[in-house]
């Protein structure tokens, strides 16, 4: 057993898993009710995971540590659990469903009594996905968290190439491969004419040099290489009666901002954070047209959730969490519960 450091065996990290599905709960000791105080500046926000109420969104650290709205406005920490590794993003493995999370390589879903490792092959490190349903994927391999097969991750395709990113949708999925960009459809994987260099947010939005790329506007090309059978061939039309095509549609970013984390709203917007001079920024694309909402805060921003009622939630790292509601914008610090009294007699006195 491999310890964290200054912990004790209370808290267990990751072993060998036999199985290939969810194997090892990393869980110590429940939490008991007491008042909440501040959480140790030690603690640093790695993501949000998403939820229907902006308000509910879990606020997850980097040593896996997981902070849960109360529904009085805060974040506390309750549960003393951890990872092996340092998580560096999180989301849900289907809308609404079960908190995955990554770290190394290595997934974790998050469970009642804890954090769970996710074997997806014998070897390799994994990648997650972001968008509405969390993927993952190891070198060509793309697999679903939410669905079993025969008691493992589900296989959904097998990329002609090692796929680097994944952003996926409620219907769909796109891949960026060493070989170019790919949609999923479910069956067949059809090739992009995408830029080299794009940041995958979803299967509809993408993030690169100029602005927010609309993917839905990105026509699809014959593939070059990869299986047949696992990939979807366009029928080439005679070049006469080839329509002229229409260059994506790519929404222009604001100057002097820096464009970091970002998510896709219910209605199919985009909505990222930038950061500038003056703090940071709440960008939305909407219809070709972006609306820009300053926070009022500086930092730097890790997850950013918004829902159907235009609720707001932005996770720092520093442990801050910044909300929106109809009032405007609030801050505040996520915190832990302080360790409440045990049961039973007291010391017994030195002699």
């Amino acid at each position: 057993m491999r310890l964290h450091g200054g912990q004790s065996q209370e808290g267990v990290t990751r072993l060998a898993i036999p199985a290939v599905a969810a194997c090892l709960a990393i869980a110590a000791r429940p939490a008991s009710p007491a008042c909440a105080e501040p959480a140790a500046g030690g603690v640093r926000l790695a993501a949000l995971a998403p939820a229907d109420d902006a308000r509910r969104a879990i606020a997850i650290g980097a040593g896996g540590e997981v902070f849960e709205p109360d529904g009085k406005g805060a974040w506390v920490h309750r549960r003393a659990i951890s990872t092996a590794d340092r998580l560096t993003a999180a989301g849900r493995a289907a809308p609404g469903g079960a908190v995955v999370a990554i770290g190394d390589g290595v997934v974790y879903r998050l469970a009642s009594n804890g954090w769970s490792a996710i074997r997806l092959v014998q070897r390799g490190k994994a990648i997650l996905g972001s968008g509405a349903r969390s993927l993952a994927a190891v070198g060509r391999q793309l697999f679903a968290l939410d669905t079993l097969t025969r008691g493992e991750p589900t296989k959904l395709a097998l990329a002609p190439a090692g796929i680097v990113a994944i952003g996926s949708g409620a219907r769909g999925t796109v891949i960026t491969t060493d070989a170019g960009a790919w949609r999923f459809d479910g069956k067949n994987l059809v090739a992009l004419n995408a830029p080299a260099r794009m940041r995958l947010v979803s299967d509809r939005w993408a993030i690169v040099d100029r602005g927010a790329l609309d993917l839905s506007t990105v026509p699809a090309t014959v593939p070059a290489t990869g299986p047949a059978t696992t990939i979807a061939r366009p029928k080439a039309a005679k070049p006469a009666s080839r329509p002229a095509s229409k260059p994506p549609s790519i929404t222009p970013w604001p100057g002097g901002l820096a464009v970091g984390v970002a998510s896709v709203a219910p209605d199919g917007a985009l909505v990222a954070i930038g950061a500038g001079r003056t703090g940071l920024e709440l960008l939305t694309v909407r219809g070709g047209k972006l609306a820009r909402d300053p926070l009022g805060i500086t930092g730097s921003a890790v997850g950013v959730v918004v829902d159907r009622a235009g609720r707001a939630a932005v996770a720092l790292l520093d442990g801050r969490i910044a909300l929106r509601d109809k009032a405007g914008w609030t801050t505040t610090q996520v915190t832990q519960e302080a360790p409440g009294e045990r049961p039973g007699p007291p010391p017994a006195p030195s002699r």
